[in-house]
């Protein structure tokens, strides 16, 4: 340490399993590196079909990334990110991890859960963004459920029999009853004693024509005529 404070260099110690927030290269050059170095690893991966990455290509690709990540701007940008300098405590208070004490509440739709992975590691977001996919695949099959429902409700509604009416019997089709029968019985011989016979002649052919009137039915009988022989040639 009296090395550094003589070569002005200043120590600063940071709190155990907290590089991820406070650490300046972590945040700052370490994180562009990477990213770098992945996009040059998939280019290789285009050429050579997935073979294994050999120790020249290792260097090759680490050379490219190193120049991307490793600026002044990138420096300069770990440490204000981290709030080590300038210094800002608030930025290290706030962080999403510290505060334990927050009560979050469960979320109601996708956007909720959007909301709740804001501010967060890489990580939880692909978590959070999973599962809001879920929910709104969720709440599709809902509303598609719902829709359903309510044709079928229409349809019931359509199919459902009315009030039902009094039935008004119709006469002519019911069956007569035995009181009607016997009464019916009694009255056919008065209508056959009303019977009248009626001969009428003619001067072309006798008929005998028995009229009867029962209700308003006419019986005609014709008398058949008696059979006559041929005449004899010789007479004509």
């Amino acid at each position: 340490m009296a090395t550094c404070f003589l070569n002005n260099v200043y120590c600063c110690y940071l709190p155990a399993h907290c590089s991820h927030g406070l650490q300046p290269l972590d945040n700052g050059v370490f994180n562009a590196s990477k990213a770098a170095y992945r996009k040059e690893l998939q280019k290789l991966t285009c050429l050579t079909d997935s073979a294994p990455v050999h120790k020249v290509n290792f260097i090759r690709a680490y050379a490219k990334a190193r120049e991307v990540g490793m600026t002044a701007k990138n420096i300069l940008s770990g440490w204000r990110v981290t709030g080590n300098w300038p210094i800002s405590r608030s930025k290290a208070l706030r962080h999403p991890e510290i505060h334990a004490d927050i009560v979050e509440t469960s979320p109601k739709n996708s956007r909720q859960i959007r909301d709740f992975g804001k501010n967060k590691t890489p990580g939880t977001r692909r978590r959070y963004a999973v599962i809001a996919r879920g929910f709104e695949a969720q709440e599709q099959t809902l509303a598609e459920h719902s829709n359903r429902i309510a044709k079928l409700e229409e349809e019931v509604a359509r199919l459902q029999r009315g009030k039902k009416r009094r039935a008004i019997p119709n006469p002519n089709r019911r069956f007569m009853t035995l009181s009607e029968a016997l009464v019916a019985e009694e009255a056919i011989p008065q209508i056959k004693s009303q019977e009248i016979a009626v001969v009428l002649n003619s001067d072309t052919e006798e008929e005998a024509v028995s009229e009867v009137e029962t209700a308003s039915v006419i019986e005609v009988k014709v008398a058949p005529k008696p059979f006559q022989s041929p005449p004899d040639p010789g007479e004509w």
